[in-house]
């Protein structure tokens, strides 16, 4: 039998998502949690094979949980579900095995956990889909390796961005021109914004 954590700061997603996974003989759900540090401790203590985690929670983001919890445990599987395309990327680059979205059916994620994958990384077919969309998108704007490298870093000054990437901040205005250029836009807000919703990059403060 499986053990679950479930974390989300919504009720009833946890009340239904406890509901399905009880009708499945071979999951037990051990804790249910909306906060992020006490997932993080609970899973020192009951040690379960699968976590559902929720990536807006009230203390901590929950990519930084799936960053927290990978660096002490290789083998737990971790399954997102979000609300936000730009934050599921973020979280499968921190270590999360799958991901999908709020508004897709639970059958999905009990689709992936009966697969009882051990390797390689879960997208729904909703989430793949808007990866697809994002990754052609990135393409057909024709930005250059260090046009994107600039570009995930917007939300910080020039004078940061030129610190964090050892480059002159001439050179990164330049580049940040050159992406307002290729992108369509004028302003780094612009930017920004068909960075996060089109692009699906995540921004950290």
């Amino acid at each position: 039998m499986k053990r679950i954590i479930i974390c989300d700061d919504h009720d009833f997603v946890t009340h239904l998502l406890q509901t399905w996974l009880s009708l499945e003989k071979s999951f037990e759900v051990v804790g249910i949690y909306n906060r992020g540090l006490d997932v993080i401790k609970a899973l020192q203590q009951l040690r379960p094979d699968i976590l559902i985690q929720d990536l807006q929670l009230p203390d901590i983001s929950g990519v930084e949980v799936i960053r927290q919890v990978r660096q002490n445990n290789k083998n737990i599987r971790i399954y997102v579900i979000t609300g936000r395309t730009d934050l599921a990327r973020a979280a499968l680059e921190a270590g999360a095995s799958g991901c999908m979205l709020k508004d897709e059916s639970p059958d999905e994620l009990l689709r992936a956990l009966r697969s009882d994958l051990q390797t390689g990384v879960w997208l729904s077919p909703m989430l793949a889909a808007h990866f697809f969309k994002a990754n052609k998108a990135l393409m057909d704007y024709k930005l250059t390796n260090t046009e994107i490298t600039v570009l995930t870093h917007l939300n910080k000054t020039n004078a940061e961005i030129a610190e964090l990437l050892m480059l002159s901040e001439g050179r990164v205005r330049n580049i940040a021109s050159s992406i307002y250029q290729k992108l369509g836009v004028e302003t780094r807000e612009e930017a920004i914004q068909i960075a996060r919703t089109l692009l699906l990059i995540n921004y950290i403060p």
